[in-house]
């Protein structure tokens, strides 16, 4: 069963993985592009455009991954939502701080003044801010998900010596001797029960302990170096196949 327990929390864990690292470059991605986006903007509204005239002339640009969302959010106005309308859908499709920050600024500019050539610059330079504090973060962060990834090596060549040296050569009902004294006193004291170690027993400890390490470690090293539980999905499949492979290896 421990067998089957642990490819298949693999592949789940590892699927979910994958799909999660995909999304978190999409956004990342998104996220790169908004500055740019927001800088056109700003060049168009200052030339004079209204705030639709601005979206319809951004949109034939290129933008990499925020294109196909800039499109949608160009349709949008074609079919006669309003502006801030379709700027809180975007909002709603892309689901991520920075965009949201965006519109809610944009969306309450709107309705002060037609002239946002100077917000769209300040909300181009927060964005560019956001970014450049996400890339120190995680730069910063790294060291810690290091640590994690050494603790965990650490823990397993610690348990590694236990499961092969220690526990193997602990003495056992077999090997003491039946008839000097202090086999005799020694069945009565504390260390009484040592002839009856399980040894398969704490192998199979170890390595249950071994697998609860490694995922939780792995979620840990997702929250603290790119600040998302969902992020430690890859970190966590990363030290649940090492763990795996160290006790199908080991002696």
């Amino acid at each position: 069963m421990d067998d089957f327990v642990v490819q298949a929390a693999l592949f789940v864990v590892g699927t979910f993985a994958i799909a999660q690292e995909f999304h978190r470059r999409r956004i990342a991605a998104i996220e790169a592009a908004v500055p740019d986006f927001l800088d056109r903007l700003a060049s168009v509204n200052e030339a004079g455009m209204s705030v639709i005239e601005s979206l319809g002339r951004v949109n034939s640009g290129d933008l990499g991954a925020l294109d196909a969302e800039v499109e949608k959010l160009w349709t949008d106005v074609q079919w006669g939502v309003d502006a801030e309308t379709a700027l809180y859908r975007l909002e709603d499709r892309l689901d991520t701080p920075t965009v949201t920050r965006v519109v809610t600024l944009l969306a309450n500019a709107t309705h002060a003044s037609g002239d946002l050539a100077r917000v769209l610059r300040i909300a181009a330079d927060e964005a560019q801010d956001n970014r450049r504090l996400k890339r120190k973060r995680k730069q910063e962060m790294l060291t810690y998900v290091v640590i994690i990834y050494l603790s965990f090596v650490v823990f397993l060549v610690i348990v590694g010596a236990l499961n092969s040296i220690l526990i193997p050569n602990l003495p056992t009902g077999a090997s003491a001797p039946a008839g000097d004294s202090a086999s005799q006193i020694g069945a009565t004291g504390p260390l009484s029960g040592i002839a009856d170690v399980n040894v398969e027993g704490y192998s199979l400890l170890f390595f249950h302990a071994s697998l609860v390490q490694a995922l939780f470690s792995g979620l840990l090293a997702g929250q603290m170096g790119e600040g998302s539980i969902k992020n430690g999905a890859k970190h966590a499949t990363i030290l649940l196949t090492i763990a795996y492979a160290f006790f199908l290896l080991a002696p």
